[in-house]
């Protein structure tokens, strides 16, 4: 409590009235010029908690229980990532504490309240990035989330008939939160505070005897990978069959090449501490927060950290594939868009930073290389040119059409949506490399594994009548665009973990580097 000259509100019991009496409701302006400095002050915040102080005035802090409650809520943010202390928990803890004894709330009390409410569910809703001014996802017209005053009183609103509602309808309904929160909750109490630290070496695998095996054996038995083959196994530097399992299932839970053998990259991940684990899943956690609320019946998700992509009807999965994605210089962007056509047989306009990096140094050394790759040459006007007369010193002024065909970069489909980065999910005839642990190939795209069958279950699902008009285009050879009948809405973002229902959780290399970034944004706190 702070020790300030300042008006209060009291209430008691009375003998005579069955109810709680306030004496005052309204705050004074005067008495909070003399407040503390709160944290995390935005205009969002600002505008919100006036409007809030106007509407409730100290009342609302007075009903019973509802500033415990509060703290109590605070106090579970730690489980979505979050920094109790960042919600001035402890001065709120103090007031339920005061008010429970004394039923008086002081000005500053109150207002402290507000403020750590609405920054909390502010924080859930938006993401702590959004709510500090930084958005990281790119969003199609109508679905960007809208971090607004009313849109914060809206949800604060609900705390009228509990608290603890309020927080739950600010949480993302979307189930990847929800699982991966309830993990995090889970490694909290279940991860060791360190584990055996493995030394750098040759690549070990069965057979190998080593020292650095019975680190290895015991590494893996702090997390349950490894129970060993009896009570001299842990110690023993023999490389075993049991080992060899427990370590593919590490490389399976870790984004790694499941060979069973504990090379440099393996080496890398069993290295990252524990401290370090719940720190990547507190940033996907907050990329999560990023995304809209609301909830579709049909949705498609890719995963670009982990090179994934699925989609799910009602919330259930009924489609998943493997992707290839932006190389790190190149990489994929995070955006939330709808699907609204696909384009069969497709020619590609091949972008000019492509042409000049990749395609220029093949031309100069391979004239017949554009022949060979079924690709024409326009000037700016889109008159084709003769490419016996274009000056490649001068790239710029042309442009390059790869039409369609079998070895088209687009493959058979391209599904399109709206963006300012140029970038659609396509098929590719580039197969193989959907079988690297490493998927990062593209310039930037999203390259679909089985990508026609994706594209039969969106036809299928949102516009039915018209899947003889795509097969048949399909058979042709021809190019033709087929527009679904309802758009469906595509989210891409940067996963590092995500978990199952059981609270396994699964990491993937930070390959873009971004969890420092992320990291930074949620540690950030200013008085």
């Amino acid at each position: 409590m702070y020790k300030i000259h300042t008006k209060l509100t009291v209430a008691w019991q009375s003998p005579l009235l069955s109810g709680l009496i306030l004496l005052t409701a309204a705050i004074s302006p005067a008495a909070l010029a003399h407040c503390p400095p709160l944290a995390n002050v935005s205009s969002l915040h600002t505008q919100a908690r006036q409007a809030f102080t106007e509407t409730y005035g100290r009342s609302y802090w007075l009903q019973a229980g509802r500033l415990g409650t509060l703290a109590a809520e605070l106090q579970a943010l730690q489980f979505d990532g979050l920094n109790p202390a960042d919600y001035h928990l402890d001065s709120i803890k103090q007031s339920a504490k005061y008010l429970a004894t004394w039923g008086i709330i002081l000005d500053c009390d109150a207002q402290i309240a507000s403020h750590a409410y609405l920054l909390a569910l502010a924080d859930l809703r938006f993401g702590r990035a959004r709510t500090l001014g930084v958005d990281p996802v790119w969003y199609a017209a109508r679905l960007r989330p809208q971090a607004e005053p009313a849109e914060l009183l809206k949800l604060a609103a609900v705390g009228e008939t509990g608290i603890a509602d309020a927080f739950a309808q600010a949480r993302p309904e979307l189930m990847h939160y929800r699982k991966l929160r309830l993990a995090y909750q889970k490694a909290l109490h279940t991860l060791p505070a360190t584990w055996p630290y493995m030394p750098a070496g040759p690549t070990l695998s069965q057979g190998d005897r080593d020292a650095r095996v019975a680190i290895l054996k015991l590494r893996l038995a702090s997390e349950g990978y490894y129970s060993g083959t009896g009570p001299e196994d842990l110690s023993d530097p023999g490389f075993n069959e049991q080992l060899t399992v427990a370590l593919k299932h590490f490389q399976r839970r870790h984004g790694l090449q499941i060979d069973g053998r504990a090379g440099p990259a393996t080496l890398h991940e069993l290295n990252v501490t524990p401290a370090e684990r719940l720190a990547q899943i507190r940033s996907n956690l907050e990329r999560l927060r990023w995304l809209p609320a609301d909830t579709h019946q049909h949705l498609l998700l890719v995963n670009i950290a982990a090179a994934t992509i699925a989609y799910y009807t009602n919330g259930e999965r009924v489609w998943s594939g493997r992707a290839q994605v932006g190389q790190p210089e190149r990489a994929t962007p995070q955006l939330k868009s709808i699907i609204t056509h696909v384009t069969v047989n497709p020619s590609w306009t091949v972008p000019t930073s492509i042409f000049i990096k990749d395609q220029l140094p093949h031309i100069l050394k391979n004239p017949a290389y554009l022949q060979q790759h079924n690709i024409r040459v326009f000037d700016r006007q889109g008159q084709e040119q003769n490419t016996a007369d274009v000056d490649w010193s001068q790239p710029w002024r042309v442009s390059l059409k790869q039409d369609p065909g079998p070895g088209n970069a687009l493959g058979k489909v391209v599904l399109r949506f709206a963006n300012p980065f140029a970038v659609y999910l396509h098929d590719t005839p580039s197969a193989s490399l959907f079988n690297t642990p490493s998927r990062f190939y593209s310039s930037g795209c999203v390259r679909v594994e089985d990508a026609l069958t994706l594209t039969r279950i969106l036809l299928e699902t949102n516009a039915p009548r018209r899947q003889q008009i795509f097969e048949q285009a399909l058979a042709s050879g021809e190019s033709l665009n087929v527009h679904l009948a309802r758009g469906v809405p595509l989210v891409m973002s940067y996963w590092t973990a995500d978990a199952d229902s059981d609270g396994t959780v699964y990491y993937h290399p930070d390959t873009y580097q971004d969890d420092k970034r992320v990291l930074g944004l949620l540690s950030h706190f200013a008085p």
